[in-house]
C-alpha cells in the first residue's frame, strides 16, 4: 500500500494535467511582426502555464507571420513567449475565456531597436513583470527536470517562487524534489504552501502524508492521509485499503465490494485480485474466487501470494 500511494504521489506531482471536457477549450491566434510591421515567418511561439509542469506547446509562424493554437483547459492562465533568431524575445500572460478566442499579436525588435525603445517589455528585459520572470524561471526548471539536472531545476524553481510567492506550481515542484531528496521537513513546507495556494492539488496529499510520517509527525501524516482518502474515494489504492481493512475485520461482503471496485479501476492490480479471490473463497463463491486467484497468478506468477493461490485453486473446481 505504501508503495502504491508513493507512486501515485510521484506521478501526480509531475503529471498534474487532468482530462477536461471540450467545453473548457479556447483558441489563441496572432501575428508576429518586426518593428516595421512586416510578418516574421518561422518565429517560435511557445505556450506554457505554471499550473501544469509538463505542458509546453511550441508553434512556428507561417509566411504571413501567423500562428494558432487550440487549448484544452481555458480555466488556466497561459504564458505566450515569442522567439526568433536575431530578435529580442518577448512574452505575455493571457487568460482566454472558455469557448472563446483571443488574439495575441507580438512585435519583435532587434537588440539595437529594443535599446532605443524605452518601456518595451521583453521576456529577458528589465521591464518584464515579476510574474512573467517567475514563469520564465519555472519553465527553465521544468526543462532542467526533463534533462535530468535536478540541482539546476531546484535553483530555478526557488527563483520562480521568490519572484512570485503565489505560484503554486513552483512550490509543488519544490516539494517533489525535496521528497526525492528525503528532505522531509522541506517537502512538507513546500507542499503545504502549494496546497494552501491551490486546494485542488490533492495529488500532493500522499506526498505530505509520507513526508510527515518519515519526519516523525504521525498526527500530521494521519491528517494528510485522511484528506487524500476524502478527496479520492474512487482511487484504486484507497479502495484496496478499505477492502483489506474489511477483510482483516472478517467483513467479507464489504471486502469483496471494495476490492471489486479496485480491480475495475485498475485491472492489473495483482494484490487486489488475490484478496478479492480470497474474500470470495471465504463466502464459497467458487467461480469468482477462481477467476481472481488465477488472474493474480497471471499477473504475479512468482508473487508473494502465489503459493497460496496455487494451493487453493484446485479446491475451486
Amino acid at each position: 500500500m505504501k508503495r502504491a500511494i508513493c507512486a501515485i504521489a510521484a506521478l501526480a506531482a509531475w503529471l498534474s494535467a487532468t482530462s477536461l471536457p471540450a467545453g473548457s477549450q479556447c483558441r489563441i491566434t496572432g501575428t508576429v511582426t518586426d518593428a516595421s510591421g512586416g510578418p516574421l515567418e518561422g518565429a517560435t511561439v511557445i505556450i506554457t502555464t505554471p499550473n501544469l509542469t509538463t505542458f509546453r506547446m511550441a508553434l512556428k509562424t507561417n509566411a504571413k507571420g501567423q500562428y494558432g493554437a487550440l487549448l484544452n483547459d481555458c480555466t488556466l492562465t497561459y504564458h505566450v513567449s515569442f522567439e526568433r533568431e536575431g530578435f529580442v524575445s518577448a512574452g505575455v500572460d493571457r487568460k482566454v475565456p472558455v469557448n472563446d478566442a483571443a488574439v495575441v499579436d507580438m512585435k519583435l525588435m532587434r537588440p539595437s531597436e529594443a535599446k532605443s525603445a524605452p518601456g518595451v517589455a521583453t521576456a529577458a528585459g528589465p521591464a518584464a513583470s515579476s510574474n512573467e520572470q517567475a514563469v520564465l524561471a519555472f519553465n527553465a526548471g521544468v526543462d532542467a527536470v526533463k534533462s535530468g539536472d535536478k540541482v539546476a531545476a531546484e535553483a530555478k524553481f526557488l527563483d520562480a517562487v521568490q519572484k512570485n510567492p503565489d505560484l503554486p506550481a513552483g512550490w509543488q515542484a519544490l516539494a517533489q524534489l525535496a521528497y526525492e531528496k528525503k528532505d522531509w521537513s522541506k517537502a512538507v513546507e513546500y507542499g503545504s504552501k502549494a496546497v494552501d495556494l491551490d486546494p485542488s492539488l490533492t495529488s500532493l496529499y500522499p506526498l505530505l502524508a509520507e513526508a510527515s510520517k518519515a519526519s516523525g509527525d504521525a498526527k500530521s501524516a494521519a491528517r494528510w492521509t485522511a484528506r487524500y482518502e476524502e478527496s479520492n474515494p474512487g482511487s484504486p489504492a484507497i479502495l484496496y485499503k478499505k477492502g483489506i481493512e474489511a477483510y482483516n475485520a472478517g467483513k467479507m461482503k464489504d471486502a469483496e465490494a471494495a476490492l471489486a471496485r479496485a480491480v475495475e479501476a485498475k485491472p492489473d492490480f495483482a494484490n487486489a485480485h488475490f484478496y478479492l479471490g480470497m474474500a470470495a473463497f471465504n463466502q464459497n463463491e467458487k467461480a469468482i474466487a477462481r477467476e481472481h486467484l488465477q488472474k493474480y497468478l497471471d499477473l504475479e506468477p512468482n508473487g508473494k501470494e502465489a503459493a497460496t493461490a496455487r494451493e487453493i485453486l484446485p479446491l475451486l473446481k
